[in-house]
């Protein structure tokens, strides 16, 4: 299909309760008691899945949670092309196959390996940190392209490298350096993500988007996990922790993103700042629920890192003004 069709194809689809909702509630707080919620459902994915290791091997979590949310995608994606009566939701582009596997590469194959197995290495409150400082992977990047940033973000960046510098310096807990590199580079891999997907986000539906390039990524993910799939012995299982692989297939990735979505479409995207708090929240989460400790210069430096960033985001929204 034309790229001007599914431009026009995809307000149609998307302007029934999202778009009502914003008109009836959008002067009120909901949207941002919305977006406070993501942030505790994406603060709460940390200590959930480290929880989850104790009986379940990190790919092998992995696995199960993949499989799961590519059912969910395509599900959804079926529902919608027979709601619509269209077959046009299940067609992508050849010429943006490519576009849609480095996507689903970046968004879901290496950030999920940076997730899980850097989880594995460190603590949540270390692992969520990390992964938020995937803000500096952009501005790298976009400065390469050939934008030019303020020196206010620049100072920004400063604050922050020298916050995760004493982070890292700190001995104590359950934080460690590898699982830390390897968070820090799974938030990088998100970061492609985000300037890779700009373009199939504007010019696919929603359900179609999401589904392929979760497709994508899914398949060489569950391929490297298979071995520990395997091997894993899902019987000692318990319950408790089912219900924590269900929650990270059907909260986190779908109905947050969804919410999210509408959430920076009411509010415009200078409520994004809401994200600076995910590692507050799985450091609240970690102290209460895994007993992470903290130590003056962890809590220092994670201070400063999530100020550097709070600098960065102000001064960028201050240059689009």
């Amino acid at each position: 299909m034309p790229t001007r069709e599914l431009a026009a194809r995809e307000p149609s689809v998307q302007s029934s309760a999202p778009e009502v909702a914003s008109r009836r509630f959008g002067a009120g707080i909901l949207p941002e008691l919305a977006g406070l919620a993501v942030v505790v459902v994406w603060g709460s994915t940390f200590t959930l899945t480290k929880s989850a290791y104790e009986e379940v091997q990190p790919l092998a979590f992995g696995f199960v949670r993949f499989i799961g949310i590519v059912l969910i995608a395509f599900a959804v994606l079926a529902l919608q092309a027979r709601r619509t009566g269209g077959v046009d939701w299940w067609r992508i582009r050849r010429a943006d196959l490519p576009l849609f596997v480095m996507t689903g590469l970046c968004g879901y194959t290496f950030y999920q390996l940076g997730f899980m197995l850097g989880l594995e290495h460190t603590s949540p409150f270390s692992g969520a940190l990390m992964i938020s400082l995937q803000p500096i992977v952009t501005l790298g990047l976009v400065t390469l392209l050939g934008e030019r940033q303020p020196a206010l973000v620049w100072l920004g960046v400063l604050v922050s490298l020298a916050g995760v510098a004493m982070f890292l310096a700190n001995g104590e807990g359950d934080s460690q350096l590898l699982g830390n590199v390897i968070s820090f580079l799974g938030g990088a891999s998100f970061a492609l993500y985000q300037v890779f997907n700009r373009r199939l986000v504007r010019e696919y539906p929603p359900a179609t988007y999401s589904a392929y390039s979760t497709l994508f990524g899914a398949i060489p993910l569950l391929l490297i996990a298979m071995p520990q799939a395997t091997s894993q012995d899902w019987g000692a299982v318990s319950l408790e922790t089912w219900l924590v692989i269900l929650y990270m297939c059907v909260f986190p990735v779908y109905l947050a993103y969804i919410v999210w979505a509408w959430v920076i479409r009411t509010r415009g995207v200078a409520i994004a700042g809401l994200t600076l708090l995910v590692p507050v929240m799985a450091g609240t989460l970690s102290i209460l629920f895994y007993g992470e400790e903290f130590g003056p210069l962890k809590i220092v430096g994670g201070a400063l890192a999530l100020a550097g960033m709070l600098v960065m985001q102000q001064a960028n929204r201050r240059q689009r003004a």
